[in-house]
């Protein structure tokens, strides 16, 4: 039997079918256990796919969650178990903490278990079953982010399980609402920072990035997040009916609003930490990426830093990443 390659969100649509590599899984636990020079486990023959099947077919739609069905996995190998509810009923953040002998500070493994909802009609298989489908695992929060629970889960079941000497306590925080983000970690950090007090953290947001010969070209961290910005635009016009339609009509005019703001391009901005990320890929990445990559970084021409940046936005994470 194949290990399940990919896991993905949406079959239907290929610009939602965002996959997760068992790659990435076993790179993550090896990397987890290399914290602590852990040997091999013996395991069943895909223990992390299976547990990320069993992750979806656990329909935690933001709302509800419904969370905590770890707690019956790991009291048993000795974590410590909390479970701490939120104010809104059905939602509760589950932390599991496996005790090392305390010379260094915790390492929190943290997670989200709630999901989006779904429209179903755009899927076809269901998205609450982890169905496996010539190597890949489809369902709802495949990646986002079930598949890094199932790995931060086997991860820490393999430290138990094998017994590994631990310089500090590991912390499993599984989030109850990081979609709607009312209760999300800074409540529980506000609230029961007890719980959760760490020397740092591993959690969703970096990458492993392949390069052109498949072998691994860097591993990403995050640093800091976009934030939002909701706008209200409103249009005024004179009212008439739909047959005589005026100049000053509102629908037209934040039709053309909109177009105005499709057509709109971010100009460049680069932070001293997108500085350093970029300034690091240059060293590590090949012609003609690492040409414009340090052109766009040192040189003071305009013209010839549009030209690549507009290379380098080829690129869709690159392009985000610059503005």
């Amino acid at each position: 039997m194949t290990a399940p390659k990919l896991f993905r969100h949406s079959p239907k649509r290929k610009l939602l079918s965002l996959t997760f590599r068992v790659q990435r899984i076993v790179s993550a636990v090896s990397l987890c256990a290399a914290l602590t020079q852990a040997s091999p486990a013996q395991q069943s023959e895909h223990p992390t796919a299976d547990l990320l099947s069993e992750l979806i077919r656990l329909d935690t739609s933001n709302p509800p969650g419904n969370e905590g069905f770890l707690a019956e996995r790991l009291r048993p190998l000795g974590f410590d178990i909390h479970i701490v509810t939120t104010p809104e009923t059905g939602k509760a953040h589950f932390i599991a903490r496996l005790k090392g002998d305390g010379s260094k500070r915790p390492v929190l493994l943290a997670a989200h278990a709630d999901v989006v909802g779904v429209e179903r009609e755009k899927w076809t298989v269901d998205p609450f079953a982890g169905v496996v489908r010539e190597g890949y695992i489809y369902g709802r929060g495949a990646i986002d982010f079930k598949g890094g629970l199932a790995v931060f889960t086997r991860a820490v079941i393999r430290l138990a399980r094998e017994r590994v000497p631990l310089h500090r306590d590991v912390i499993l925080l599984s989030e109850a609402d990081e979609e709607s983000g009312r209760y999300n970690t800074t409540w529980l950090a506000d609230s029961h920072w007890d719980l959760i007090d760490c020397e740092f953290a591993l959690n969703e947001g970096g990458w492993i990035i392949k390069d052109d010969r498949g072998g691994v070209q860097y591993v990403s961290i995050s640093t800091a997040d976009k934030r939002s910005v909701p706008v209200i635009v409103t249009a005024t016009g004179s009212s008439t009916h739909s047959s005589m339609p005026t100049p000053d009509n509102p629908i037209l005019t934040l039709a053309k609003a909109l177009t105005r703001l499709a057509d709109f391009e971010t100009p460049l901005e680069l932070t001293s930490s997108t500085r350093e990320f970029l300034s690091t890929l240059a060293r590590t990445s090949s012609p003609p990426l690492s040409d414009n990559l340090n052109t766009l970084l040192n040189v003071k021409d305009p013209k010839l830093i549009q030209r690549a940046d507009q290379e380098i936005s080829q690129n869709p994470l690159l392009h985000a990443l610059t503005r």
